[in-house]
Formats: structure tokens, sequence, C-alpha cells
């Protein structure tokens, strides 16, 4: 029994172009007409899922954003909220002060970028009035100093050339009370101790009363991955990571063929049950 639908955003929900498409949105408002619970769960920040809501799906659903580390329910109501530690921050920061990478610190809402290189783009979003220009590593450790702007994630990117030297500098983290995930192939975020996906839609099953058996659950990269292990109805999309296609229930079409959409038709029709 599929009672609650979950999806990832970026190589998931949206195509290439950043859209959802007219069939992936008629499939959720179908399943949520029909009583399913509904989750955008994606490491983008609140105010950038509240878009997909407001604009595209015009649906109630649950927001799991910031790769776990909030969620908001269908009402507005935060029921989890698990912002990085001050001085965890500090020391990533202090360690990466001479390294020349991207780095970049998410808000609820709000991102700074600190980009030597100035392209001042994040992983697939650009410039816009919620994001804003760090001119240093300097400028990062100020606002981290600020008793009050919670800062939930930490993500780090570098061109192909320097992946080695970033993945190393990552390692140097792992004795920090963090979580470090992968979302893109030059691109990986940091949260805080047990922050993920799934860790936060447990929260959720324990808070609606749906046990993850009933959770269905869409996803592509490294921070999907435990999500679509497992939960009851892991889907690794077609353009997912061969590690996330190993752990999934199925795998449906890619992001840009509608395999959400039409896996969820294939739910409403009950074949899975």
């Amino acid at each position: 029994m599929i009672d609650f639908i979950g999806t990832d955003l970026d190589g998931t929900l949206l195509n290439s172009y950043s859209k959802i498409s007219s069939q992936n949105v008629a499939a959720i408002r179908e399943a949520v007409q029909a009583g399913k619970k509904f989750a955008i769960c994606s490491g983008r920040t609140l105010h950038s899922v509240n878009k997909f809501f407001e604009k595209d799906l015009k649906v109630a659903g649950f927001k799991v954003v910031l790769n776990g580390a909030v969620v908001v329910d269908p009402e507005g109501q935060v029921l989890l909220n698990r912002p990085l530690e001050q001085k965890v921050i500090a020391e990533i920061l202090k360690r990466s002060e001479f390294t020349d990478f991207k780095v970049v610190l998410d808000g609820l809402n709000d991102i700074y970028i600190y980009d030597s290189k100035h392209s001042w783009t994040t992983y697939f979003e650009g410039m816009n009035r919620h994001h804003f220009k760090a001119h240093s590593i300097n400028d990062l450790e100020k606002l981290n100093a600020r008793s009050d702007f919670d800062i939930y994630k930490v993500s780090f990117s570098c061109p192909p050339n320097r992946l080695a030297e970033l993945q190393k500098r990552l390692e140097s983290f792992t004795s920090l009370p963090i979580t470090i995930s992968r979302s893109g192939k030059y691109y990986f975020e940091i949260n805080g101790q047990d922050v993920t996906k799934l860790s936060a839609l447990q929260h959720v099953s324990e808070l609606i009363g749906i046990p993850m058996t009933n959770f269905m659950c869409f996803g592509d990269y490294g921070n999907d991955l435990d999500m679509i292990k497992e939960v009851g109805y892991g889907v690794a999309m077609g353009n997912a990571v061969e590690s996330v296609k190993d752990v999934a229930w199925k795998v449906t079409d890619s992001n840009n063929q509608n395999g959400v959409a039409k896996i969820i038709n294939r739910a409403l029709k009950n074949e899975f049950d």
C-alpha cells in the first residue's frame, strides 16, 4: 500500500530546464486528490521549494528541505529544525580558507556564495534576491558568527580537474559531527550529524502514523541514496547514478521522460499493492 509519495527535485521531478512537466504535475495532483500524502524532498532552501508548490503543483504537501535539516508540514508548521552548529561551521571554514573552492552557506531561505572565479551560481540555480555574494571566506565567517542567522548546510564545488583535491579536503572533515553527501558530479553538501532526507522522513512517518513501508520516494543522486534504499518503494530515475539504481525497488524513465509521473500513475492503478 502506497500512502505517501516523496520526490527529489533536481534531476528527478525537474527536467533539464529546471521545470516540472505537465505530466508530472497532473500525476501529483491526482495522487493528492486520491488521498496520498505528498512531499518534496530536496537540498534546496524552503523559499526555493515553496515556489514549486505555489506556482506549479498547487497542492498541499510536506517540504523536506536542506537535505532534511528542516521539515514543514502542509499547513506551514515547522516539524523539524536542525541547523549546523556554529563551531562546526567555523572549523570547516577555517580548514577551507586557502583552498579556493566555491563555498556556499544555506540559511532557511537565503544563500551566501563565495567563489573566487566569480560565477556566483549555486549548483542548479542562478542569482536571485535570495542569493548573496560573499567576497571572501572571512565574509562567510562573519555570517556564521551572527546570532540571528541559522546555517543548515555548507556546500563545496570545484572544476573537474580539482575533484580529487576537493574529495581529499572533505575527507579531512570526517572527524567532525557532520553528514557529507554528494548531489552532483562536482558538488558536495555538508549537514549536521545524522541529518538526511531519510531521517527527516522517518520523523514525518512517526508524526503522521504512516509506516515507511508505505512510502514511495524518487531520487537520482547520492543525497537520495538512503531514502531510496530504506523506504518501501524506492524509485531511481533513469538518469540516476548507478549506486542509487543498485538499491532501488524500481528504476523509472529519466527526468526528461516524465519518470515520476509514469510510476505514480501505475501506483494509482494499484499495480504495486
